[in-house]
């Protein structure tokens, strides 16, 4: 490492990754009674959550959706392979009771560390 070279601050703390998030699917349960769902959680993990960008808007808005976030997570790599058919919870009073749709999953271009998912509530 030269001399002169300065630290530079990655985007992306620990810090910023502040936001707990469960993400799941419904599974039918054993029970007599049809459409019966189980909860099965696939992962937990912390989250950097923000707005949607307007090129993730555009993506948005072709399935309709009410209400919509982005975030980030640090790669789990093989642990977790988020899918659109999974549903995530994010907790954090703003969010309360909310059950989220993935839309879209993406690698960070930014930070390979990290993997970006766009959230969406369209009910």
């Amino acid at each position: 490492m030269p001399i002169n070279s300065k630290y530079i601050r990655p985007k992306i703390v620990a810090g910023d990754l502040n936001t707990p998030v469960t993400f799941f699917e419904f599974k039918p349960s054993d029970g007599p009674e049809p459409g019966d769902e189980e909860k099965e959680t696939l992962y937990d993990c912390t989250a950097l959550v923000y707005d949607p960008s307007i090129k993730d808007r555009d993506l948005l808005n072709g399935i309709g959706t009410k209400e919509a976030v982005t975030i980030k997570i640090r790669d789990p790599f093989t642990d977790y392979l988020p899918s659109n058919k999974h549903k995530a919870q994010l907790d954090d009073y703003r969010y309360k009771d909310k059950i989220w749709e993935i839309v879209d999953v993406a690698p960070d271009m930014e930070n390979n560390d990290f993997v970006k998912i766009i959230l969406g509530v369209t009910s």
